[in-house]
């Protein structure tokens, strides 16, 4: 009989560690973030061609604060390879991060062999504009090169 209890004693503890057993914690599902996005056209009146490596900056900015550097919200990034005004831009944003009240822009820049050829010096509302622009053709005014 002593040595029957004996061999209980591994599956009575075995019970007992079962229940002390901690919960299982549930696997973070990241959030899948669903992005809107804004299009338009980059384009310069003058005549002039593009190297292939030149490379074109349209960024979406919030411009609500006054007396504060704007921030960027988002921004793409591509080469001309080639291709000539106007170019065509894509950028997706976080809707999450669009404030009703606040103003927002697109501005764009051209920049050869590292230094500033084109920009935009006009301001292009969107998002919360009164039409809620989401389509934008930018012109861009061409710099000196000094």
């Amino acid at each position: 009989m002593k040595n029957k209890s004996w061999m209980l004693l591994p599956a009575i503890l075995g019970f007992a560690l079962v229940g002390c057993q901690s919960t299982k914690e549930e696997p973070k599902v990241e959030q899948q973030v669903e992005y809107a996005t804004v299009i338009g056209m980059v384009s310069y009146r003058e005549r002039i061609a593009l190297p292939e490596d030149a490379v074109i900056t349209v960024k979406l900015e919030d411009i609500s604060l006054a007396d504060a550097p704007s921030v960027v919200i988002a921004e793409t990034e591509f080469e001309s390879q080639g291709f000539q005004s106007p170019f065509a831009f894509q950028i997706d944003y976080d809707p999450s991060q669009i404030i009703e009240n606040h103003r927002y822009t697109i501005s764009a820049r051209i920049e050869v062999n590292g230094k500033l050829r084109f920009i935009s010096d006009t301001i292009y509302p969107v998002l919360t504009d009164e039409s809620k622009t989401d389509n934008a053709n930018l012109r861009l005014v061409g710099v000196s090169s000094n």
